[in-house]
């Protein structure tokens, strides 16, 4: 019998991000986040999309939505997109206890404004995907509590 290697927990927890990504409700991306905290246990998923209830991108109701990657290239300014980023679910639904010192890992990198925001909430690391695939980025700073 072949002896079967268990992933790591950065390609694990990915791998959650990646199953959590396709309810995401935007026509341009669809990113998943999933938070862990300091003893490694999934505490949060979020994805991107709209307030619960309200029309979403996929119904047509998102302005950035409707238009093209050569209209509105990806990474530029998002002020007329009307989603909630994946990491932003994560921090409005978890538990701040398991937010500090916790591990957010995201389908893909982070803006700024998340980066920003869960770092004040405490997050200890993020890790993210790169072009490449199943890679990570890791960015930790302070000290895990």
């Amino acid at each position: 019998m072949a002896s079967a290697e268990r992933p790591s927990w950065d390609d694990w927890s990915l791998g959650i991000a990646d199953a959590v990504a396709p309810r995401g409700d935007c026509t341009r991306s669809r990113v998943g986040a999933v938070l862990l905290d300091r003893r490694r246990r999934v505490v949060m998923s979020g994805m991107n999309g709209t307030v619960p209830g309200e029309a979403g991108c996929l119904s047509g109701a998102c302005p950035r939505g409707r238009t093209t990657y050569d209209q509105i290239p990806a990474g530029s300014d998002d002020g007329n997109c009307i989603a909630i980023h994946a990491e932003e679910n994560v921090l409005i639904n978890a538990p701040r206890e398991d937010l500090e010192g916790g591990t957010v890992y995201i389908t893909r990198a982070p803006c700024y404004r998340c980066l920003q925001r869960l770092k004040s909430a405490g997050v200890f690391r993020m890790v993210w995907r790169t072009e490449t695939g199943w890679d990570a980025k890791v960015l930790e700073w302070g000290n895990r509590t």
